[in-house]
């Protein structure tokens, strides 16, 4: 007895039916597609969120708190802008704050 007739007797079939004995492989497609459209999916998903944090956090940061005369003016510029003091007196005062 020779190797292949040993081998045909083995798998009495066609020969044809690999990857799966043909119980669906032709569907084997679909699923792969499904798996690499939910990868990228959630690949373009954790970049956005990073993105919209990374921009959130340069948006909503205030800036350091002036000292001196620096907060000094920026009390006088809001004063100015409620309406508290005028014109005049905002240029009055600035003035002697430089």
């Amino acid at each position: 007895m020779n190797i292949g007739y040993a081998l045909a007797i083995a798998d009495p079939g066609d020969g044809w039916r690999h990857m799966g004995n043909g119980g669906g492989s032709g569907w084997m497609w679909l699923w792969g597609t499904l798996m690499l459209l939910s990868c990228i999916v959630v690949i373009g998903v954790v970049a956005w969120l990073a993105v919209r944090a990374a921009a959130a956090g340069r948006v909503g940061t205030p800036s350091p708190p002036a000292t001196g005369r620096g907060r000094a003016r920026e009390i006088l510029a809001e004063r100015y802008a409620r309406g508290e003091i005028g014109t005049e007196e905002y240029d009055e005062r600035l003035a002697k704050l430089r």
